[in-house]
């Protein structure tokens, strides 16, 4: 079955549905990761978080949940969609993101980078 990053927004959007694929990204996290510091933009990882609840799920201690403007987040993606080209369902993935992010970023509602195991 497989990893998927997913966004969690920090409040519901009337009407939208957030829902993205986000297993491409997982697989592929290490190398876009090093793509973005690569970059100079924030690597996707760098905006996971999660609620007290999903971390003692996992085992986590001190997970502070943190979230992040959608525009932090558009410029990771964004810069990531214009270089990475050669693997579609990453671009996919991406182009997923960047539209949910679109639309937080439209009624200022912050989000986090969730993982679904």
């Amino acid at each position: 079955m497989g990893a998927a990053l997913y966004i969690v927004l920090e409040k519901e959007i009337e009407g939208f549905d957030p829902f993205v694929n986000g297993k491409a990204l997982s697989s592929e996290e290490e190398a876009l990761d090093e793509i973005a510091r690569n970059l100079g933009v924030t690597p996707l990882m760098d905006f996971y978080s999660a609620s007290e609840e999903e971390a003692e799920e996992f085992g986590l201690e001190e997970v502070p949940e943190g979230w992040f403007t959608a525009e932090q987040g558009l410029a990771t993606v964004n810069a990531l969609l214009a270089h990475v080209k050669d693997k579609a369902a990453v671009v996919a993935d991406l182009e997923e993101f960047a539209g949910v992010l679109e639309e937080a970023r439209k009624h200022q509602v912050r989000w986090h980078l969730g993982v679904d195991y």
